[in-house]
């Protein structure tokens, strides 16, 4: 194939904007942290485990994993759970991202 002028690669990328692979690339993040967090989350009754959850911005540019419940902060401060998830995550959100980052390129040129 041949190469692409500037003008023609900045074509493909205004048709494809890089904006429309963010949310569901954050949904994904979210997940990836969530599926480490739960497994480290303390239980006695097994509610705080339930009720962590995800939520993502609209665009995509913010993402969120925690639980609504009152004491979950408290629990968190006494064993940092989402903080270690999250920590233990950075390998995985970095191949996504780099997934991401290629197949959009892919698409684009």
């Amino acid at each position: 194939m041949a190469e692409l002028t500037p003008e023609q690669l900045a074509e493909r990328m205004k048709a494809q904007p890089w904006a429309s692979v963010l949310e569901p690339l954050m949904t994904k993040i979210t997940l990836i942290v969530l599926r480490n967090a739960q497994p480290r989350t303390p239980v006695r009754t097994g509610t705080l485990r339930r009720s962590e959850t995800t939520a993502v911005e609209r665009g995509g540019l913010r993402g969120w994993v925690g639980s609504n419940l009152i004491y979950a902060p408290f629990v968190h401060r006494r064993v940092p759970f989402l903080t270690d998830a999250l920590a233990d995550s950075r390998a995985a959100i970095d191949r996504e991202l780099q997934k991401a980052g290629d197949d959009y390129w892919r698409s684009v040129v």
